[in-house]
């Protein structure tokens, strides 16, 4: 007879070989998880069914898989859990009574769409607008990281502030969110006042927010009115005609990319750089400016996202080989630590493969201090848009690094140092579209005279050399 259990999808903070090694106890995870349904045939027969239920761990009863009495709405959430329980039931009892012979292969693919189909329970249509987009961000908690939900507590401090200034839309709802909507949101983005990263910019062009900024908050919009569409609590779809770019801003974007990377020299000075000789420097810092100077290099060397290397842990090293399932794309990841990888392999052996751990406030800012003590300091220009307007902007160029930038430089090393095949550069980045990997490739005229020089005469190619027989 089936059985049918709800499971958390991840119950407890993930241990690290050592914790598990020192047999430490389980640590509630402090973030909401996904519930889980599967329904059990026998050992070798279980069906994975993905719902739409977040809670928090310490909320649930383990024994009685459901909610604490003791909390909030505990009865009502466990009322419509036992209702969803008792629909996949039902589904599966009139799979087996009108198709007998189905293979369990079918029923399991069967049941996982009709578990698509339900309606989101713990979503109320008296709820308004930012309320939906709380659930949202709640729903997004273990699925992304911190920094993309915190990307979305920015677009919704955006749109509140819009709305304050447009009584249109002061009772925002999805029927709202149309072509005129996005125009109005768009030009309020537009000139937005100066704040933050905003106030470096050169004077009278501080104003409004960068092209591409403006292209998430709207990636971010479209994202949170798909999945209002899928739970049928928003039935206006005008959102999927929006564009992130207009085609005269495209081409603007595709004519200034650019991508601030360290050259070979930069990282070689950097990586070479002992900040404990650096004397004007206290004790402190130069620990500090020599871990997370390593920290970025390990990044550059393997080419990963800042969210794989802060969870690296020594039982994803074989060999030479760091394999790991990629946070972003959740897919099987295998990076060879040989050639100019193999650096990597220095750096987790100095530390024990217990690689520094900074937050990514903190390792941006001493980044940025490190690169300047190392001498990375070459004047360097950027050209940004603030819709139309060119916005160009110079500054030392430690100024500009952060976390991505090890990644970007890996990438513009492998690409045009050791003119690395593309494809085998997006195998190792993750990437999918070749047309990522072009920004990164040097177009200027001294690089494509450097590279032109790099081939030989085509008579030097045709000479051949035969050893004398003896």
């Amino acid at each position: 007879m089936a059985n049918i259990k709800l499971l958390l999808q991840q119950p407890y903070k993930v241990q690290t070989e050592k914790e598990k090694g020192d047999k430490k106890p389980k640590v509630c995870n402090p973030d909401g998880t996904r519930l889980y349904c599967f329904l059990i045939l026998d050992r070798d027969r279980m069906i994975k069914i993905k719902t739409e239920y977040v809670i928090f761990p310490k909320e649930w009863d383990f024994s009685k898989q459901g909610k604490k009495s003791n909390m909030a709405g505990s009865t009502e959430f466990n009322d419509e859990l036992a209702v969803l329980k008792k629909d996949i039931y039902d589904k599966y009892k009139a799979i087996i009574k009108d198709f007998p012979d189905m293979p369990f292969d079918q029923i399991s693919r069967t049941l996982k769409e009709y578990g698509k189909t339900k309606e989101i329970p713990f979503l109320r249509n008296d709820k308004g607008f930012f309320q939906y987009l709380d659930e949202y961000m709640f729903s997004l908690k273990g699925e992304v990281s911190p920094r993309t939900i915190q990307k979305f507590g920015s677009v919704k401090k955006s749109l509140q502030s819009f709305i304050e200034k447009n009584q249109k839309y002061e009772s925002l709802t999805f029927s709202m969110i149309d072509h005129s909507f996005k125009d109005a949101y768009v030009n309020f983005l537009r000139k937005q006042p100066a704040r933050g990263r905003m106030k470096t910019r050169p004077e009278g062009m501080q104003d409004g927010v960068l092209l591409n900024t403006e292209a998430k908050y709207i990636e971010c919009l479209k994202g949170f009115c798909k999945w209002a569409e899928e739970r049928n609590f928003n039935r206006y779809s005008t959102y999927k005609e929006f564009r992130s770019f207009t085609q005269a801003n495209r081409k603007r974007k595709k004519q200034k990319a650019d991508i601030v990377a360290l050259t070979l020299p930069e990282l070689r000075k950097f990586y070479a750089t002992n900040f404990s000789e650096k004397k004007d420097l206290s004790t402190e810092k130069q620990e500090i400016y020599g871990r997370v100077r390593d920290l970025f290099c390990f990044g550059v060397f393997t080419v990963q996202r800042w969210s794989d290397i802060e969870r690296f842990d020594k039982s994803q090293i074989d060999g030479d080989v760091w394999r790991f399932e990629a946070f972003k794309t959740k897919k099987p990841t295998k990076i060879d630590l040989t050639g100019f990888a193999s650096s990597a392999i220095d750096i987790l052996e100095k530390y024990d493969y217990q690689l520094p751990r900074f937050s990514l406030a903190k390792f941006n800012l001493y980044l940025k201090e490190a690169a300047g003590v190392a001498g990375i300091t070459r004047e360097t220009k950027i050209m940004r848009y603030v819709g139309a307007e060119e916005i160009s902007i110079s500054k030392p160029k430690n100024s500009f690094l952060g976390s991505h930038s090890a990644r970007r430089t890996g990438v513009s090393i492998l690409l045009n140092d050791y003119n690395m095949n593309s494809v085998h550069v997006m195998e190792i980045t993750g990437h999918t579209d070749l047309k990522t990997l072009q920004a990164y490739i040097k177009t200027d005229s001294d690089s494509r005279r450097e590279a032109v020089s790099k081939t030989t005469r085509i008579d030097e190619i045709l000479t051949v050399t035969h050893k004398k027989a003896v």
